[in-house]
C-alpha cells in the first residue's frame, strides 16, 4: 500500500504544472493616478453643466439662464469692478477666519486640556454656539457702525465654533496611553503638549478649519447682501434688485470657486504641516 502512495504522489507530482516566477505587480505612479482622479473631476464638471442647460431649456415660472447665458452675463461686466469685489469679499473672510483661528485653537487647547479650565470657560462657550451666526446680524449692525466691523465680525462668528469644537475634539481625544507613555519616559507637561497633544490633535484642528472656511464665506456673503457695499454678495444682491438673473447665477458661482480655492488653501496647509498623515 506504501509503494501505492508513493507512486500516485509522484504521478500527481509530475502531472501538476511547474509554478513559474511570478510576474511583479505594476507599479501605479502618482502621476497617472493625479491625471485619472482629474478626468474624473472634468467629467463631473462637463455632466453639471450638462444637467443645468437641461433645466434651463424647462419652462420655469421664471427660465433658469443656461449656462452660455451667464458666461455672456459675466463677460459683460467692468473687469476692475468685478476684481474689486472678488479681492474685497476674499480679505473679509481671510480677515475673520484667522481672528476666529487665532482665538479659538488656544482657547479650544486650554479647554480640551485643562479641566478646570473647561469648567470655568466651556459652559460660556456652550451657551453661545445654538445661536445661529445669522441671528447676529442686527446686534451687529448696532455694535459695528461701520460695515468692515460688521462683516468680519460676522465671519469671524461663523468660524469661530467650528474652530473650538474641533480643537476640542482633538485635544481631549487624544488616548491616554500616550500620556502615560510620556510621562513613565519622564517628559515634562510643556514636552507631552509640544511632542504628544499637538501633533496628536493637528488633523482635528485642521478639519475644524477646512469647515470653518465654508462657514465664512456663507457669512460674508449675508453680510455683503444686508450692507449692500461692494463684494460678490452685494453683486448677487443687486443683480436680484434690478433682475438681471444671469449675474446672479455669476456671483454664486464666484462665491462657489472662490470658497473651493479657499478650502484648498487649507487642505493645502495641512498637507505641508501635519505630513505624517499622509
Amino acid at each position: 500500500m506504501a509503494k501505492v502512495a508513493d507512486r500516485v504522489l509522484n504521478e500527481a507530482e509530475a502531472s501538476s504544472p511547474t509554478p513559474g516566477p511570478r510576474t511583479p505587480p505594476v507599479p501605479v505612479s502618482r502621476l497617472s493616478l493625479g491625471l485619472r482622479a482629474a478626468s474624473y473631476q472634468l467629467i463631473s464638471i462637463a455632466l453639471f453643466l450638462l444637467v443645468w442647460w437641461a433645466i434651463s431649456t424647462i419652462p420655469w415660472a421664471i427660465r433658469i439662464p443656461s449656462p452660455i447665458e451667464v458666461v455672456s452675463a459675466a463677460a459683460r461686466l467692468d473687469p476692475q469692478t468685478f476684481l474689486d469685489d472678488m479681492i474685497l469679499s476674499t480679505w473679509r473672510v481671510g480677515l475673520g477666519f484667522v481672528i476666529a483661528a487665532a482665538v479659538g485653537i488656544p482657547l479650544g487647547i486650554a479647554i480640551g486640556y485643562s479641566p478646570l479650565v473647561r469648567d470655568l470657560i466651556f459652559p460660556s462657550v456652550e451657551l453661545f454656539r445654538p445661536i445661529p451666526p445669522i441671528a447676529w446680524i442686527p446686534l451687529a449692525i448696532l455694535f459695528f457702525p461701520l460695515v468692515e466691523g460688521m462683516i468680519v465680525f460676522l465671519t469671524f462668528y461663523g468660524a469661530f465654533f467650528p474652530i473650538v469644537y474641533n480643537t476640542v475634539a482633538g485635544v481631549s481625544g487624544i488616548r491616554a496611553t500616550y500620556i502615560r507613555a510620556g510621562k513613565s519616559l519622564g517628559a515634562s507637561e510643556w514636552t507631552l503638549f509640544w511632542q504628544i497633544v499637538l501633533p496628536a490633535a493637528l488633523p482635528v484642528i485642521f478639519t475644524g478649519l477646512h469647515i470653518a472656511i465654508s462657514v465664512a464665506w456663507l457669512m460674508v456673503v449675508a453680510g455683503e447682501m444686508i450692507a449692500n457695499r461692494g463684494g460678490v454678495g452685494a453683486m448677487t444682491w443687486q443683480a436680484y434688485q434690478t433682475t438681471q438673473y444671469p449675474r446672479i447665477f455669476v456671483g454664486m458661482a464666484v462665491i462657489g470657486i472662490l470658497g473651493y480655492l479657499s478650502s484648498l488653501v487649507v487642505r493645502l496647509v495641512a498637507r505641508i504641516i501635519v505630513r505624517w498623515e499622509q
